[in-house]
This record gives structure tokens, C-alpha cells and sequence, in this order.
């Protein structure tokens, strides 16, 4: 009796101890699904004009400075040229003013003239001197205008599309080119906030893309603070409804194989 007691105690405990090692552990792998973002930019110029010069062509690589575009200059000549004019006209007012204030003072002291007559050419003078200075402003708006004629590259990148052609009446603002800048890539992906607490911000990734052998790695550099819902061009193993937290992977190796909006699967760097 005690010897099968004792066998049916062994087997409880080997029961125990089977289920205990063979209890499904949880997993820490980290599987995201995401897409490829590149700054952007939409070069335009800051004043209106007809477009005189197209310099590039979408897929050209252009460097921080070079010259995009040009406008028809000689409108903004002539109007340099006017601001330069009223600055010398004023001037010329100004320094005739002065001297008939300065006159003016020295008979009011002596009260050759009345005190109105000295305050009236002390205003003369005041007025003067504003109208020098407002034209001087204004050659300074026409000297910028002029110089944002030529449109010239934020950055180093790729011309993306060539959105006008020479002889287009542009508007301010219009743009002309854009500009995919190599400055920085990043992975923008969706993670669940049951798997929040494998990731932090710095935590290092890897990327795969679909076409390539090549593993990228990078990092996590932002952590959205706000739930949303999975968005539809996304895939994750659950329910598009599930709420998750939007993701800045920054690519650390990025290089010109990676093109805006290429799909890519990223995982934990082990």
C-alpha cells in the first residue's frame, strides 16, 4: 500500500515537472512590418517671375547649393534700379533738409525767426531722413528679390520630379522641383502595446527589404506617446482595428538602393 502510494507520488510529481519545463514560454522576438520614408522637399521660389532656366532632370544628384533654376531677371533689374533711384532722390531730400534745419536753428536761437518756424523745419528734416530710410528698405527688398531669382538646392539629394518647364509664368510659392534629400531615411512602422516593453527609444533594428540580400541596421528613434488604429496599408499578424503606436526607426547604413515608400520587415537586433 505504502509502495503505491509512493509510485503514484512519483508520477504526480513527474506530471508536475513535464508540464513546468514544456510550458510554452514567451516569445521575444519582434517582427514589424513598415515602410521606407526620405525627406522631402518641394523647391520653389520666393518671388514671382517667368521661368528662364530648368538646370536639371528627375534622377540627377544635386548638392546643397547648386543652382536649380533661374527667372527672367531684368523685371527685378528694373525694379533694383528704381529703388536705387528713389535711395538717392531721398538722400539728396534729406541732406537739404538738414542744412535748412540747421539754418533754421541758428536764427531761432537769435530770434531772427519764430519758434514755428524752427519746429517746421526740424519735422522737414525728421520727415526726410524716414523717407531715406524706407528707401533704403525697399532697395533692400528688391536687392532679395534678385538674389531669390536664382533657386538654388536646400541639400544633397535627388530631383524626384521636374514639375514645370522653362517659359511658365510662376506665382511665389509654386513649386518647381522636388527633392528627395539624403540627409536621413527612416523605417515608419506600427508596433502593439503588448510588445511595447521590448523596445525603447535606441534599441537597435534590422531591415530587410524585399529585392536585396542586404540586412540595413538602425535604431529606434521615435516612440509615438498616442494610440491609433492599425492603419489599411499596413499588415500586422492581428486585426486591422487593434490600436498601436506609430514607430521612427532611423536607418543608421542607408544607402541609394532604398526608395521612398519601399516595403520593408524590420526585427529586433540580436
Amino acid at each position: 500500500m505504502k509502495k503505491s502510494v509512493f509510485l503514484i507520488f512519483l508520477a504526480a510529481i513527474g506530471v508536475i515537472g513535464y508540464h513546468f519545463y514544456n510550458k510554452p514560454q514567451q516569445s521575444t522576438a519582434l517582427i514589424l512590418y513598415g515602410n521606407v520614408d526620405i525627406r522631402q522637399v518641394n523647391s520653389a521660389f520666393r518671388v514671382a517671375g517667368r521661368l528662364q532656366e530648368m538646370n536639371f532632370e528627375e534622377g540627377d544628384i544635386v548638392h546643397k547649393g547648386d543652382v536649380l533654376a533661374v527667372l527672367d531677371t531684368e523685371p527685378l533689374i528694373n525694379a533694383q534700379n528704381q529703388a536705387k533711384a528713389k535711395v538717392m532722390q531721398a538722400a539728396a531730400a534729406a541732406d537739404n533738409a538738414a542744412r535748412i534745419n540747421k539754418r533754421k536753428q541758428t536764427l531761432c536761437k537769435s530770434n531772427t525767426v519764430s519758434q514755428q518756424d524752427c519746429d517746421n523745419a526740424q519735422a522737414q528734416a525728421d520727415i526726410a531722413e524716414a523717407d531715406l530710410a524706407y528707401a533704403e528698405a525697399s532697395l533692400d527688398v528688391a536687392d532679395t528679390a534678385l538674389n531669390d531669382a536664382a533657386l538654388t538646392a536646400p541639400s544633397d539629394g535627388v530631383i524626384l520630379t521636374r514639375i514645370v518647364e522653362p517659359g511658365t509664368l510662376l506665382s511665389a510659392g509654386v513649386p518647381v522641383y522636388t527633392i528627395s534629400l539624403n540627409d536621413k531615411m527612416w523605417v515608419r512602422a506600427y508596433i502593439k502595446e503588448t510588445e511595447l516593453g521590448k523596445i525603447q527609444i535606441g534599441t537597435k533594428m534590422q531591415i530587410y527589404t524585399d529585392s536585396t540580400d542586404k540586412v540595413y541596421h538602425g535604431h529606434v528613434g521615435f516612440i509615438s506617446s498616442t494610440a491609433e488604429f492599425t492603419p489599411k496599408n499596413i499588415e500586422t499578424a492581428s486585426l486591422r482595428t487593434d490600436l498601436v503606436y506609430r514607430l521612427r526607426i532611423v536607418i543608421d547604413d542607408a544607402d541609394d538602393f532604398l526608395k521612398q515608400g519601399m516595403p520593408v520587415t524590420v526585427k529586433l537586433d540580436e
